[in-house]
């Protein structure tokens, strides 16, 4: 491995030598010797110091032989020798966290590796999550690049080409989310570019000698990174997105996706779609939908993430919002990125699937009509004004209640009479010795049918909303139903 004499200098720090060196001194250096040679360092004394030359450049060692520094020079080439020959084979493995952790030993300062869809290969393990700025913070915990930085990158530092093939030094000016400069490598392989280091400066100012270091990091990364750049991030073929969009599916193969995922056709299943918010361009939408969609499947391997553009599609075989880890997952993406969320009702089985989309996609359409600074929408808050808009009643019965459903499907299957309750009890506003006479029942079986209810169902039926949206969810369910019958 050749060396410059930067290169030597870093390595030397803690000995306080004293530099002469051009800002440009070239990595050609192959060794140390006592007598001149091409592209080696001359050591030999002078004064009360002794000099070690390399092509020109002088590197000044005090209180120290000429013997100890010819070593000390000596065992800084063997060292990168072997540091070198570890690259390589943690690249030959794809060990890139190992990459990095060697990174570390020669640089002391903190890296990131990245691959050409901004996924964290490798951090610097040295810093926690708090070490640095929220925005290390975020790749510690999430594994990508939150698309706030990418943007603040992108249109509030124009005069840094982040994307141009090499090696640039970039600094934040009064930034919050990214406080720490540094050296960046983008890297290319055959024409597209495949991956990326940072090197930030933390810990001491960088010089020419990390500009070298970090280059030939990088050129032995190139190759590697590219291989792997090719991977597709999604597959529009895959079954489930065929359910959600009603297209053919191979029922094989749904067969074997439903075993790999350890779910069962007849679990019940939910649906969030991710909306970029403002007008992004189609680059920037493509760019980001595919970060968004490499960070949720690292984080979120239990459930099924697609893309159809402008949407990320996540589906779970249960209830996303009682599922507290994923939760946490979104709301930290919609904390660090210009995005929101809508959630569709859950539904029972798969086959009721391909209604969960137009569903979430309403959730955010009539979410940011009434409450445009939320993150989160809920189709459950907007099912009224859904149902009240469908041109198809068969979207409308998809849109009622799931608790009004399934007292619909007890009193079908066993003439349960909960519903009829309800709905007397609802119809004559909330007052049970009312329903209680128009049902030919004791006032306090009403009231505890109603209990029964709201504990089964976890209903408010003293939020207004939840009244009307109960009501209607009858109604259409009977509208249907009756047209139904022959």
């Amino acid at each position: 491995m050749k060396l410059s004499m930067w290169i030597i200098a870093n390595r030397l720090a803690s000995f306080d030598p004293e530099v002469l060196i051009d800002a440009k001194a070239p990595a050609v250096l192959n060794s140390a010797r006592l007598a001149y040679a091409t592209n080696c360092v001359h050591i030999y004394a002078e004064k009360n110091y002794v000099v070690c030359n390399g092509e020109g450049n002088i590197i000044r060692l005090f209180n120290m032989t000429v013997t100890q520094a010819f070593e000390i020079v000596q065992s800084v080439f063997d060292y990168f020798q072997d540091w070198m020959d570890q690259v390589i084979a943690a690249i030959s493995r794809k060990d890139y966290q190992a990459v990095m952790d060697l990174a570390y030993q020669v640089f002391r300062n903190p890296l990131v590796l990245f691959d050409g869809n901004n996924k964290v290969l490798g951090i610097t393990r040295q810093y926690g999550p708090d070490d640095l700025d929220s925005e290390w913070n975020y790749l510690s915990r999430y594994g990508h690049s939150s698309l706030n930085a990418v943007q603040q990158m992108k249109y509030h530092y124009g005069n840094i080409d982040f994307y141009r093939h090499g090696s640039q030094f970039f600094k934040f000016s009064g930034d919050r989310r990214m406080q720490y400069g540094g050296l960046s490598y983008c890297m290319y392989c055959n024409e597209v570019s495949c991956g990326r280091i940072n090197l930030l400066s933390r810990d001491r100012l960088l010089n020419e000698g990390d500009y070298q270091l970090l280059e030939q990091l990088a050129r032995l990364l190139e190759p590697s990174l590219g291989q792997i750049y090719y991977e597709s991030v999604l597959n529009n073929n895959n079954v489930f997105y065929n359910i959600l969009f009603g297209k053919p599916y191979d029922s094989r193969k749904l067969t074997i996706q439903l075993d790999y995922q350890q779910w069962n056709a007849s679990d019940i299943y939910h649906l969030a779609i991710i909306q970029l918010t403002g007008e992004p361009d189609q680059e920037t939408l493509k760019f980001s939908l595919d970060t968004l969609m490499q960070t949720i499947r690292q984080h979120a391997s239990s459930c099924i993430t697609l893309k159809r553009s402008p949407y990320i599609l996540i589906l779970a075989n249960h209830n996303i919002c009682d599922d507290k880890g994923l939760m946490s997952l979104l709301e930290g993406l919609t904390e660090n990125n210009p995005i929101c969320i809508g959630f569709s009702l859950p539904c029972q089985g798969l086959r009721h699937a391909s209604h969960l989309y137009q569903q979430a996609k309403s959730a955010i359409y009539y979410g940011t009509l009434n409450d445009g600074a939320s993150r989160f929408y809920h189709f459950f808050d907007y099912a009224i004004d859904f149902i009240i808009d469908s041109p198809a009643l068969l979207q409308s019965i998809h849109a009622c209640m799931p608790g009004i459903v399934q007292l619909w499907e007890m009193k079908q299957n066993s003439g349960d009479d909960l519903l009829d309750t309800l709905k007397c009890y609802l119809d004559h506003e909330r007052s049970a010795s009312k329903a209680s006479a128009a049902l030919h029942t004791h006032r306090n079986t009403v009231l505890y049918r109603i209990q029964k209810i709201q504990d089964m169902l976890g209903l408010d039926l003293d939020n207004v909303y939840v009244r009307d949206y109960c009501r209607l969810s009858i109604r259409a369910l009977e509208l249907y139903y009756s047209k139904s019958l022959p």
